[in-house]
This record gives C-alpha cells, structure tokens and sequence, in this order.
C-alpha cells in the first residue's frame, strides 16, 4: 500500500500542484498525499474570506480517506484575519478528527523556530498587503522582520508559472538588504523553492525556509518519520536529530 508510513491530507485553497511535485521530490519512501483544493483564483480579500467556508467540508473529505495528519493550507486566508485566527480553524477541524491538524502558517513558524531564527527576512511572490499582513503575524508570533520583498503577484496561476530563479533570487535581494538576519523565509507553496534552498544556503550562509519546506517538515514529524532528507535545505535534515513530535 502506498501510503503504509502515513497518509497526509492537505487542503489548498488554490491548486496545490507546487507543493505536491516538492513534496514527493523531497520525502522519503511511504509518506503519500491526499489532496482537496478549493476555489481560489486571485489573491483578493473577497476570494480569501470566502474561501474559509469551504474547510469543514473539506476536512470531513480527509476522514473519510483516513489521513494521519490533516494540513489546513493556505496561509493567507489566516494573515488576512490577523494572529491567532488559525487556532479557531484548527479547533473546528480537530473536533471532527483524531489525526493531526495542523494550519499551513504554524508549519512555517515552526520552520523557523527548527533553525532558531528570531530576526528573520520574509520574500513572497504576493503583492505588498499580502506580504505585510504576513510581516505583522510574524512580528506577533515573536520574531523580528528586518526586511520583507514581493513580487507584487496577484493570480495564483502566475505564482505557480514563475521560474525556479525566482525564489533565489528574492533570498538574494533579502540578504543584501538585511545580511544580519538568523534566517531567511521564503513564503507561498505556489511558487518553486523546494529544490534551490540548499544552494540558497551555500551562498548566502544562513538557514532558507519557504513554505513548501515547512509543510514537509511538519508533517513529517508529526507522522515520527525521522530520516533525514538531504539536499532540499537543512531544516529537512534536522528530522533524524530532532525530538520525536508529541504534541
């Protein structure tokens, strides 16, 4: 069966094809997929709000499949309502569920926690009230936003066309802006950043994260699977030396 070292159901809000080929290019043998996506096209306070209605049913689609850990994705539907909203939404769905849920934002926090970061410089592929938003929920999460870049990016579908140079070169841009940071967070899963993070690194000799990265890593300790994964940035080789997640 594949699937036999666990089943992880992730809802997108938009397509979650990016993220999908990152996934399966980075995770080790017996870890499969389930996705749902919904209905997101554009980037808009109005698609974004409507879109959280379509959760519920959603996750009630990852019971039924069974799934050992549930990701709500899409971190700026969260962004949009401010700090702390993802705990409403994982409430909701843990009460329907004994797998792991998770919010798509709490791995990317997570991430940077793993590699120690607190002064942290954030790129997106979004445009600037959407980078912003994401700038203020991790100020409110704890950390230091010494520089923050964007694309400007409104249609989903041109998030997911951008070349994989794209990404490197914002990590670049960031550096060069805020060479002091302890890491540099690259967020959005649409857009390609899985396979230059560890090249990122060499370069720029600090820990590189992007959402996508996150994802993985989060759900692959809350499954305890704890090899390590090589070549895709080093949070994901820290899996074999971290603490088994408990909670």
């Amino acid at each position: 069966m594949y699937g036999w070292r666990g089943r992880v159901g992730i809802i997108f809000p938009s397509r979650g094809d990016v993220l999908l080929y990152e996934y399966y290019k980075a995770a080790p043998e017996g870890v499969i997929v389930v996705p749902a996506a919904l209905t997101v096209k554009q980037l808009t306070p109005e698609q974004l709000d409507r879109v959280l209605h379509g959760y519920q049913a959603a996750v009630e689609d990852m019971v039924y499949e069974e799934c050992d850990v549930i990701v709500l994705s899409g971190s700026p539907p969260v962004t949009m309502k401010g700090y702390g909203f993802e705990q409403q939404m994982i409430d909701r769905a843990q009460a329907m569920t004994k797998a792991r849920v998770v919010a798509h934002i709490r791995c990317e926090v997570e991430a940077l926690q793993a590699v120690g970061a607190r002064r942290i410089a954030i790129g997106a592929p979004y445009t600037p009230q959407l980078t912003e938003k994401f700038a203020e929920y991790f100020r409110a999460a704890g950390f230091e936003v010494a520089a923050s870049r964007c694309l400007g990016v409104e249609r989903n579908i041109e998030i997911a066309k951008l070349g994989e140079d794209a990404a490197y070169r914002m990590a670049r841009d960031l550096f060069h802006a805020a060479p002091d940071v302890d890491a540099i967070h690259l967020t959005c899963p649409r857009w390609p950043t899985v396979l230059k993070l560890r090249q990122m690194e060499q370069d720029l000799g600090v820990p590189v994260t992007s959402s996508s990265q996150s994802v993985i890593y989060a759900t692959l300790r809350r499954l305890n699977v704890r090899e390590p994964i090589v070549g895709y940035g080093s949070l994901l080789e820290r899996l074999s030396t971290d603490r088994p997640f408990g909670g």
